[in-house]
């Protein structure tokens, strides 16, 4: 299987390494415009190229993990050598209709991942054309279960989805951020602080997904009367905390629906 990833950026290339790691796949051609900045050293299996339309020809599947901008010139360039062939897009914003658009005759899937595929642990929703066959969904799972969890999804979600974990890292850091810096106020070294606050976020989200607790229950087995818990939970609730992250979440989606509503009026 010969995969073609259009775009080597943070998203594309961890794509593309994650992918030249199965045996399943004997070749990833990679594309950028200036392929000398592609992170170094490449696995034998990758093969760097700054020509799309031939990394598509080539290519078995074709991966396009270009920033949205840029789709219309990419796929406009692959567009004779994808028919019959599986797409699956990272593009955000850019819709399933226009990829059918722009790219006849092949079976097209719209994906939104984000930024920890990086480290094999993204968080990926993706919705399918109509003429995808059984062989395809078996290989979409393929792909992206080698970025890390993925579901299949309506596509009209897919913005919120944009707006929930594909914006959802930055949200986390800027916590993570929020507790080193609380760390120093309070004595903490930042190195110390920083391992306390990262593996307190990777160790929590274990244990919910691992055992089932539900996230009321586990703030409350946290939470004892006249306790340290309550007290700091009482501050965030000051600060309207949830309120902030709801809104957040909120604002990222609608800005989501606007740049997809922009794009889809250029066409």
């Amino acid at each position: 299987m010969i995969v073609a990833v259009l775009g080597a950026g943070k998203i594309g290339e961890a794509v593309a390494r994650a992918v030249a790691k199965s045996p399943k796949v004997s070749l990833v051609i990679v594309t950028k415009r200036n392929i000398s900045t592609i992170r170094r050293p490449l696995p034998k299996k990758i093969q760097a190229s700054g020509d799309n339309s031939v990394a598509a020809q080539r290519a078995d599947i074709v991966i396009v993990a270009v920033k949205a901008a840029d789709a219309k010139h990419v796929l406009d360039e692959i567009s004779g050598h994808t028919r019959g062939k599986l797409v699956i897009s990272f593009m955000a914003a850019i819709s399933l209709a226009r990829l059918e658009r722009h790219l006849p005759g092949a079976r097209v899937v719209r994906a939104m991942t984000n930024m920890a595929a990086m480290v094999g642990e993204a968080a990926t929703a993706y919705a399918t054309g109509p003429n995808l066959t059984t062989e395809d969904k078996e290989t979409v799972n393929f792909v992206l279960g080698r970025l890390g969890e993925s579901l299949e999804l309506p596509e009209s979600q897919l913005d919120a989805v944009t707006a929930l974990s594909g914006s959802g890292p930055a949200y986390i850091a800027i916590l993570i951020d929020a507790l080193v810096t609380a760390g120093l106020k309070v004595g903490l070294p930042r190195d110390t602080a920083f391992k306390l606050a990262t593996q307190t976020l990777v160790g929590t989200s274990r244990l919910l997904r691992e055992t089932g607790m539900g996230v009321t229950e586990l703030r409350d087995a946290v939470t004892t009367p006249a306790g340290t818990t309550i007290a700091g939970i009482y501050e965030l609730e000051k600060g309207a905390f949830r309120t902030s992250v709801i809104n957040a979440v909120e604002a990222a989606t609608q800005a989501a629906e606007k740049v997809g509503k922009k794009f889809e009026a250029e066409q």
